[in-house]
């Protein structure tokens, strides 16, 4: 893997992981209408319930990830990169939980210049509660931040459109030095599930779009099984 290659990777893998620490902390005001969240059914016809998806173990869990033939044309399994931003996260805000359950996924499509790096997550909490709560967080902080370091390099946040999903769902995107990476998150039952994508010359927001809605249709099916 060239130098230019991995530093796409390791800032793909950074990025998407802004979202996976905390801790004890964070609460705060009410959060604001998420402009891509998606309100839980309501009625009579309203299923699952939060309260119906069952927790899954590790090994489990995993299984529940996207496999590669869930990816585009093009893209292969990619090697496990260093996380130099594992303890990162947007504008270094505090989580009010810490996810019990991590999983993750990357793949990798092209060569040089033209490399594309994907990765799908699945961070499982104690409950359903702790989930949303997590989620409510995280949309409320992007609804202000805009600016940040990430590996010592600046890089600017945007909330992005992205197709309803779950229980709720929001997109943002990443702009750094070395490239672009776009991500999608979406809440369902006792887990937030993440997918991204980025490139040095592009990032492709219908992928993300594309594995997310996947991502969330394979862990449902893996959950209320």
């Amino acid at each position: 893997m060239s130098r230019t290659v991995k530093i796409l990777a390791t800032a793909v893998t950074a990025a998407i992981t802004l979202a996976a620490c905390g801790g004890d902390g964070g609460g705060g005001a009410e959060p604001p209408p998420t402009p891509s969240a998606s309100a839980p059914a309501t009625g009579p016809t309203a299923s699952p319930t939060a309260a119906t998806y069952k927790r899954l173990d590790k090994a489990a869990l995993t299984q529940a990830l996207l496999p590669l033939k869930s990816m585009p044309a093009g893209y292969s399994e990619a090697p496990d990169e260093e996380d130099d931003g594992k303890d990162k996260t947007f504008c270094n805000y505090r989580q009010p939980h810490t996810a019990k359950v991590e999983v993750s996924r990357s793949y990798q499509k092209g060569g040089g210049l033209n490399t594309e790096v994907a990765m799908v997550t699945l961070r499982q909490f104690g409950s359903a509660d702790q989930a949303k709560a997590s989620f409510d967080k995280l949309a409320e902080v992007l609804q202000t931040c805009r600016k940040d370091t990430l590996n010592g390099q600046q890089v600017t946040y945007a909330l992005m459109n992205l197709p309803e999903t779950g229980e709720a769902s929001l997109g943002v995107r990443i702009e750094m030095d070395n490239g672009t990476v776009l991500q999608g998150f979406a809440l369902v039952g006792p887990v937030l599930i993440s997918t991204g994508a980025g490139g040095l010359m592009s990032a492709d927001a219908d992928v993300v779009a594309d594995l997310l809605g996947k991502q969330v249709d394979r862990y449902s099916a893996a959950a209320l099984a």
